[in-house]
């Protein structure tokens, strides 16, 4: 990596680390905003990772509903305090798919390829983003949010130090090379230190909620660090996409976030709610 392409990189991480942050502390408008985002741009770079080719109209429109949907559901949440609004939503998406894909494809069997690729997107990335909504009931605050945020950061972080380092043995070299058993044993374990020390930073927290997100955090990120290597391979490039210079794509920056985001709702409603 030249002089140029690291500054890129880097500006580009300090970019996305300051959007990250100050849409979740801002408001929660901000927070709503920026899962619905991540949505679009996620499920746009997935759907062009797809091997049967989509229609950029249809890619766009099926992107807005979903979008839209979330960012209806966060309104609602804000608005009048009512959490009903986001089951809805769920079975609602199934019709709507298929009545796009009828629209789109007379071939049955383009359509039943299409149609998988779209509900794989709204599994993958749309009802992730969407369960974020739920960290809107009642009062909103930032810190419940944040602490996810700040464990995939340090697992992801301290997962490449050590792995680096120490690295020999790799988890699924066919799929993620650098990945390896001591750079996520180590990831893990500092992980799980971050999540005792946000306890002192936060003691307003829950400790069920720390200590669940502290031991789940690095498995699901690893997951969806693998999911997302797997996409890329299969459809044989290197970045899910090229919005964010020197880093990819948003995929590439937020495949952690698609699989821990659930948990961290789950964790919510166990031990907040």
């Amino acid at each position: 990596m030249n002089t140029k392409e690291l500054l890129t990189r880097s500006l580009t991480g300090v970019f996305i680390v300051g959007i990250t942050l100050a849409a979740v502390i801002y408001s929660p408008y901000t927070f709503v905003i920026w899962l619905s985002l991540i949505a679009f741009f996620g499920i746009l770079e997935f759907l062009n990772l797809e091997p049967i080719s989509i229609r950029r109209l249809e890619a766009y429109a099926f992107t807005s509903i979903v979008a839209a949907m979330i960012v209806i559901t966060g309104y609602t949440l804000i608005r009048f305090h009512t959490p009903f609004i986001i089951p809805i939503f769920i079975p609602v998406i199934i019709p709507v798919i298929l009545l796009l894909q009828l629209l789109s494809s007379p071939y049955p069997a383009e359509l039943v390829q299409r149609s998988k690729s779209f509900f794989t997107a709204v599994l993958y990335i749309g009802i992730p983003m969407l369960t974020g909504c739920i960290f809107i009931i009642g009062q909103y605050s930032f810190h419940f949010v944040l602490v996810p945020i700040i464990l995939i950061w340090t697992n992801d972080v301290m997962a490449y130090l050590i792995g680096s380092k120490w690295g020999t043995k790799k988890i699924m070299p066919f799929i993620s090379p650098g990945k390896s058993v001591q750079g996520t044993i180590g990831g893990g374990l500092f992980t799980l230190l971050v999540s005792f020390g946000l306890q002192k930073l936060w003691p307003d927290i829950p400790q069920g909620y720390l200590w669940t997100l502290g031991i789940a955090t690095p498995f699901f990120a690893l997951a969806g660090d693998l999911w997302e290597s797997a996409l890329k391979r299969n459809a044989g490039v290197k970045d899910s996409g090229t919005i964010l210079p020197g880093h990819g794509g948003i995929l590439d920056r937020y495949d952690s976030l698609l699989f821990v985001m659930p948990i961290a709702a789950l964790a919510y409603f166990i031990f907040v709610l």
